[in-house]
């Protein structure tokens, strides 16, 4: 496809990463510290959509992104041809793709140029959210056996399922997802500052659920839970934070209604500060039905402050002793659980500390960066 007619400088660089969008998600946070830590010189990140929130912080801090803004139409061939350009010109030892679409996409490019190096990275557990889905992973479980050197995954249930369900096992590993406890940590300001923001009480039990609007995250189970709460006249406030999830959001307000909880519930919306916000938390609750690895577990735990979790994902695992877990989908579990952990509140002080501990022991951005040091060097 490209000869010496184009004259073409290539450019050698060390890794290229290649990721569907680099908005403000898990993964695309994972990615950013990934990238954030290495030289600027070694490393270029192609998105194939818009810049988003880590893109931009990025390219702030001097790195190289590129996006392409892919549209699903006319023109979709050319991003596709301008892709292919860039690998060819970057002429990258290591292409590392970035989810399903970035797996699929940057995974099959990468390898018609020859690249020899080419890493495949997966953040979902395995689920079918679509026939497009459906048949997207279809492939990429055939290409697996071709196309990718390494796949790696950040959980122990992901990695499970997806070998279960066909893809290639000898070239699978894991790498657990790490926090940063210098950003997240306990905050006495911070407690303090948001609780006054809120108008909430010091004395307030506080509830809290980091998130974002969609079904998978349940919604219906936490305010079910909180209704229950209510009718027992347990006294707490339940602050909700993530994208989709404020005062704006039409179908989560009569969600709201219908369970009664206006009084007991704070909208935040999304924020760029949740180090701050997690500090006013007593409890962080995750009532997800599906999860892969849950970094807002990794955000509470790193800031002290103990988690109840649904039984999701890589969760038992992440906070082992330190916390609670239920079984999914089960309000009234959920509420119980909650009732005895605030008639019992001299156990959070114990779990606070424990939990801090787990995450400095076991999942640190430290020991993040070291492993993935390791695939690349």
């Amino acid at each position: 496809m490209f000869n010496s007619s184009f004259k073409i400088k290539k450019k050698k660089c060390k890794i290229l990463y290649i990721s569907p969008d680099i908005g403000s998600g898990g993964a695309e946070n994972i990615l950013y510290n990934i990238i954030n830590n290495q030289e600027k010189k070694d490393v270029i990140l192609i998105s194939l959509t818009n810049i988003g929130y880590y893109g931009k912080k990025l390219k702030t801090n001097g790195y190289r992104v590129i996006a392409l803004n892919m549209k699903i139409n006319f023109f979709i061939l050319f991003k596709f041809l301008k892709l292919t350009f860039f690998i060819y010109k970057f002429n990258p030892e290591i292409v590392h793709t970035w989810l399903y679409h970035g797996n699929l996409i940057g995974g099959v490019i990468a390898k018609i140029l020859g690249v020899k190096k080419i890493y495949w990275s997966i953040h979902h557990d395995f689920e079918y959210s679509s026939i497009f889905t459906m048949l997207e992973m279809k492939i990429l479980k055939i290409l697996s056996y071709f196309i990718p050197q390494k796949i790696v995954f950040c959980s122990s249930s992901s990695k499970h399922n997806h070998l279960t369900n066909g893809y290639n096992k000898s070239c699978s590993l894991l790498i657990k997802n790490g926090i940063s406890l210098k950003k997240f940590k306990p905050n006495s300001q911070y407690r303090k500052e948001v609780r006054e923001n809120l108008k909430i009480s010091n004395k307030c039990f506080v509830l809290g659920n980091i998130s974002r609007f969609h079904p998978i995250k349940d919604h219906d189970n936490l305010l079910k839970s909180l209704s229950i709460l209510k009718q027992k006249n347990i006294d707490f406030i339940c602050i909700i934070a993530g994208l989709g999830l404020s005062n704006k959001n039409k179908v989560l307000r009569n969600k709201i209604s219908k369970y009664k909880v206006e009084d007991k519930v704070k909208l935040i919306g999304k924020s760029n500060e949740i180090f701050k916000i997690v500090n006013a938390f007593d409890l962080n609750l995750l009532t997800s039905k599906k999860e892969s690895f849950p970094l807002t577990l990794l955000e509470a735990m790193a800031s002290g402050v103990p988690c109840l979790s649904t039984n999701v994902g890589d969760a038992v695992k992440i906070i082992g002793t330190t916390g609670w877990v239920v079984d999914t989908e089960n309000p009234l579990a959920l509420a119980d659980c909650i009732e005895k952990i605030i008639k019992n509140k001299y156990l959070l002080k114990k779990n606070s500390l424990m939990a801090r501990q787990r995450i400095l022991e076991n999942f640190s951005i430290d020991i993040m960066y070291l492993n993935y040091k390791k695939l690349y060097y």
